[in-house]
């Protein structure tokens, strides 16, 4: 995978103009009316920048090919307008769907000139804008001066992101390949969550508008008791009409898929096969950094966060009144986890890691409790906030989840399987809650504008105080040579030394720099002897070091060291050492080995630990502005 990935790198690097028409198609097309909604230029926009990041690209062509796009396809929308004046009502997708334009017209007359920029980010108005402004007689001068500051913010805001993805992966590239692959999981999975959140969010209205009415000419066709709770229901003078259908929609899909995947689960479909694929793929690209980031994201969905949720939400709800809400709720998380158990104990199906031995994982009782919380959470916020807060509420909590799922999954705490089937549950109590606070009260309640940045507040707190009490500590030399094996000098320099590994090995397997240094000592007597011959500790991270990552007079010796791996095993000690020119530099890096030599006469009591390391000379050179990076090659010694 790492070779391909590489030579995926090289490839892009070698025809770099082509990868640059396809920024300009895609900056051109996403801003052409009709066209521009099919096209994902800022997805496009993102990739581009990694390249940047990872060497591929250059940062200032990539920006000239983006902006000139942006502008040319805001123009040719504009252009369209004034050739073909009132005809263009008559295309599709205009034709077919006028409220479109509509709401182009209205988001225009409401923000002026100044909207041709902001809808530049906002995706269903980006291509329709311009089109609106040409229909409404905004002058030329006026058009392009507000098309140009609106390419001017777009394409930095959409291709810095990507930049710093992409040195990201290069920086972890350096430590282990794997650490690439959980850092494109993380970003994957919260771009697929805003993504679908957004879509979703875009198209809610018109799936409920077209249910409600499906539903409501089915009930004019029957007269019995459900056809008239129906009519009554879905009137369209009643506010609650749209929750209602989207409640109601919520909880047959979620019902379709729990019951879904409960018949695959037990049938031993190839769901099965997908779970174990799942969980082998994830195991096969862990890492210590990993299991860290990962421990973190858990503590999202830990008992510590959900019930500090619990008792933030709890006097919200008294505050307003919503006592029946509130007991819904709570009775919804309290029989959502008796149910998820019940239902554990009838399956008998077994979590992935037999450490987990008397355990039952479908439904995950975990992933359930995570999802009616922060579901519930979402849906009291959603209802009391504007629609890009909501946007931003929603997909904040689907992020959220889907890292704590992923966290589950990463450790074999529960199958992929048993994540969907606990989270489609939990989406069954949240929406009958949600149908029974709507159906209630239908009025939409007060504005709570402060209430996101509380809740937020509240999750980072929460996280923050585990991080601080469940941060690892660091073995110190003594812990470290426990479980040695002793040997003496003369079996050390006779025989141990050759079968110790002559080359760091990656969790890939792949042979790496050599390990041309045997070192036998305490790992302080090693770092005090080499500073007196001017190495200094490399591996500290400060706010100089990082900010020398985008300096443009940075020094070699200014940037961080990285920690890499041998066998899965981080270096212990990192030291760097000046080079001939400030733009050079040598790394010294020491593993432990399972061994400790004993000085001569002195006893076993005398073993100090024995390290290996490798000395390599990084040159210092800049892939694309802003981005500093370091290219090691071997250090003959």
């Amino acid at each position: 995978m790492e070779h391909a990935y590489v030579h995926l790198l090289d490839l892009l690097a070698g025809h770099p103009a082509w990868t640059l028409l396809v920024v300009f198609l895609a900056a051109f097309l996403e801003a052409i009316a009709v066209i521009g909604t099919f096209v994902p230029g800022s997805t496009a926009m993102f990739l581009a920048g990694a390249l940047v990041g990872t060497g591929s690209l250059n940062l200032g062509w990539v920006f000239a090919w983006a902006i000139v796009g942006a502008i040319v396809g805001d123009g040719i929308s504009y252009w369209l307008r004034s050739r073909y004046k009132k005809k263009i009502v008559t295309v599709w997708p205009f034709r077919r769907h006028p409220r479109t334009l509509d709401a182009g017209r209205s988001f225009f007359e409401k923000h002026g000139a100044k909207s041709v920029v902001l809808a530049r980010f906002i995706g269903p108005l980006r291509a329709i804008v311009p089109v609106v402004a040409g229909m409404l007689g905004m002058t030329p001068m006026r058009f392009y001066v507000m098309n140009i500051l609106s390419a001017l913010l777009w394409a930095p805001a959409h291709i810095l992101p990507g930049v710093i993805f992409g040195a990201s992966v290069q920086v972890a590239g350096v430590v282990s390949f794997r650490l690439v692959v959980i850092i494109a999981l993380l970003v994957g999975i919260a771009w697929l969550c805003i993504r679908v959140t957004r879509f979703a969010l875009s198209h809610a209205s018109a799936w409920v508008n077209d249910a409600g009415l499906s539903l409501t000419i089915w009930a004019g066709l029957h007269d019995g008791w459900a056809g008239r709770v129906i009519i009554r229901v879905l009137n369209p003078d009643r506010p609650v009409a749209g929750p209602v259908v989207a409640a109601s929609l919520t909880v047959l899909l979620s019902c379709w898929l729990f019951f879904g995947i409960l018949q695959d689960v037990i049938s031993g479909d190839p769901l099965v096969v997908v779970d174990r694929s799942v969980y082998h793929f994830l195991q096969s690209v862990r890492t210590p950094w990993g299991d860290s980031t990962m421990a973190g994201l858990a503590t999202l969905g830990s008992v510590i966060t959900l019930l500090a949720l619990v008792i933030t939400a709890t006097p919200w709800m008294v505050w307003e009144r919503r006592w029946r809400t509130l007991g819904y709720w709570l009775a919804a998380i309290v029989f959502s986890q008796l149910l998820t158990v019940t239902l554990q104990f009838a399956i008998h199906r077994a979590p992935p890691e037999t450490l987990n031995w008397g355990a039952y994982a479908f439904p995950s009782n975990h992933v359930a409790a995570v999802v009616t919380i922060y579901g519930f959470i979402t849906f009291l916020l959603a209802r009391r906030v504007g629609t890009l807060a909501g946007v931003f509420v929603v997909s904040t909590s689907t992020v959220a989840v889907a890292c704590v799922a992923l966290a589950g999954l990463y450790f074999g705490r529960f199958w992929f399987s048993d994540a969907v089937g606990g989270a489609a549950l939990a989406l069954v109590w949240v929406s009958v809650v949600a149908f029974a606070a709507v159906l209630r009260k239908p009025v939409v309640p007060p504005s709570r504008g402060f209430m996101p940045a509380v809740i937020l507040t509240v999750v980072c707190v929460s996280v923050a105080v585990q991080f601080d009490v469940g941060a690892p500590t660091m073995k110190s030399d003594s812990a470290l040579n426990e479980g040695r094996l002793i040997a003496t000098t003369s079996q050390w320099t006779n025989t141990l030394w050759q079968s110790l590994p002559c080359y760091r090995s990656d969790m890939e397997g792949d042979r790496k720099e050599p390990l041309a240094i045997q070192w036998s000592a305490s790992i302080d007597e090693i770092e005090a002897s080499l500073r007196t011959q001017g190495w200094v500790n490399g591996a500290k991270f400060s706010a100089r070091s990082f900010a020398s990552l985008a300096s443009p007079k940075a020094s070699a010796m200014t940037l961080p060291a990285l920690p890499v791996l041998n066998n899965g095993v981080p270096s212990s000690l990192v030291l760097i050492h000046p080079g001939k020119t400030d733009r050079e530099r040598d790394v010294l890096r020491l593993w432990p080995t399972g061994y400790a030599i004993e000085k001569p006469g002195a006893g076993p009591a005398s073993a100090e630990r024995l390290w290996i390391g490798s000395l390599v000379h990084e040159r210092l050179y800049r892939i694309s502005w802003p981005i500093n990076m370091l290219r090691d090659g071997f250090k003959k010694t």
